[in-house]
């Protein structure tokens, strides 16, 4: 975000070199959240596959690349054109999820939503791939907005 897509928006004719005042930026990062261990490991088992699924296509590649991950993105792309989409998530280290992913109780996950994120998002929608409860996620909205 702070490397490409920022500097990106600020060399685009609408900005032109100015600052992004006035503009909304929105992102959707990934969130792992549950009130119990078993509801958090199980997040983070789907957030984990649907990084795969995106790691897997060449569009991604230069994300990977910037972050010393292209290998990662290699095997997953093998693996997906083999049809082993059970099998991606498994593959994703834990350093790529967590540098990815924000994971953590709600309280703890939206801390760190406001942390990571709150000097680059106007708005944070959260990609959630697995059911969240109405009100883990307004106690996830409510931590965001404390801080």
């Amino acid at each position: 975000l702070r490397e490409v897509t920022l500097p990106a928006l600020r060399r685009g004719r609408s900005c032109a070199g100015r600052d992004l005042a006035g503009f909304t930026i929105t992102g959707l990062p990934f969130v792992a959240t549950g009130r119990t261990d078993d509801e958090l490991a199980e997040a983070a088992r789907a957030v984990r596959s649907r990084l795969a699924f995106y790691a897997s296509t060449p569009a991604y590649r230069g994300v990977l690349e910037l972050h010393g991950w292209a290998e990662l993105g290699g095997e997953l792309h093998g693996l997906s054109r083999r049809g082993r989409w059970a099998e991606m998530g498994e593959r994703v280290p834990d350093e790529v999820l967590d540098a990815v992913a924000v994971i953590g109780r709600p309280a703890e996950a939206g801390a760190e939503l406001a942390r990571r994120y709150g000097d680059v998002f106007s708005r944070i929608a959260v990609d959630a791939p697995y059911p969240l409860e109405p009100e883990v996620e307004d106690e996830l909205a409510a931590a965001v907005r404390a801080d």
